[in-house]
């Protein structure tokens, strides 16, 4: 295999948000922080959990692996510091997988909070069992071993979205988003101010308000009338 520019490479220190940021994004659904940025950051619909009620939020610690391949997978869980996800581009291929039980609890002992996978896992259960919230497109017992290539913390793409170290990850039923690290504040500010519009809405139409009005869909529908 030719080797890329990332090949190789390992970066053990990067930038990331605030805790208050995290903390912040981790009390929303994807789908509101989805709406903040008009659905950009929304990785394909094909990534999610392995188990329904999964929920993770933070930071991203990024794995460029060949499909298949463990090598850079194990060396990231010395990367990791506590409250990280770890974001494997894998490539996107399905039938191979690049990381399961064993992996996954190492990152879990060392602090990790998720990860996600663009391409497969395997031991679903005993991930699911140990609580450790997995995202990923398929499940797959084949692997190949680790003999790399990789790299840790380069800018990769996790399900057709751009990822960076650093950038936040929130991922729950609903699949995964991913909010860019220097935008974060904003985007956290307009997720309040959705669910905030929304749940004022719900109050009104309780209260006895009609959907065309609470809505305003009168305008809409004269379109088409």
């Amino acid at each position: 295999m030719e080797k890329h520019k990332y090949h190789g490479t390992i970066i053990t220190e990067i930038k990331r948000p605030p805790k208050s940021i995290v903390d912040g994004f981790a009390k929303h659904e994807v789908c509101k922080v989805g709406d903040a940025m008009a659905g950009y950051g929304l990785m394909n619909y094909r990534v999610k959990p392995i188990e329904q009620g999964m929920h993770v939020a933070g930071p991203a610690v990024t794995v460029l692996t060949a499909p298949g391949d463990a090598l850079y997978v194990q060396k990231v869980i010395e990367v990791v510091q506590p409250g990280d996800v770890v974001v494997i581009d894998a490539g996107g291929i399905e039938d191979i997988c690049c990381i399961g039980e064993r992996l996954c609890y190492y990152m879990k002992l060392r602090g990790a909070v998720g990860v996600v996978v663009d391409g497969a896992v395997r031991d679903s259960k005993g991930i699911r069992d140990m609580r450790f919230p997995a995202f990923c497109k398929a499940v797959s017992p084949r692997i190949v071993g680790s003999n790399g290539p990789g790299a840790i913390n380069v800018p990769v793409q996790c399900g057709g979205i751009p990822v960076n170290p650093g950038d936040i990850i929130v991922g729950d039923d609903d699949g995964v988003v991913c909010v860019p690290l220097d935008r974060a504040a904003e985007v956290l500010k307009g997720a309040d101010e959705h669910l905030a519009s929304e749940l004022q809405r719900l109050k009104e139409i309780e209260a006895g308000g009609s959907i065309t009005e609470v809505f305003g869909l009168a305008p809409k529908l004269k379109r088409w009338g």
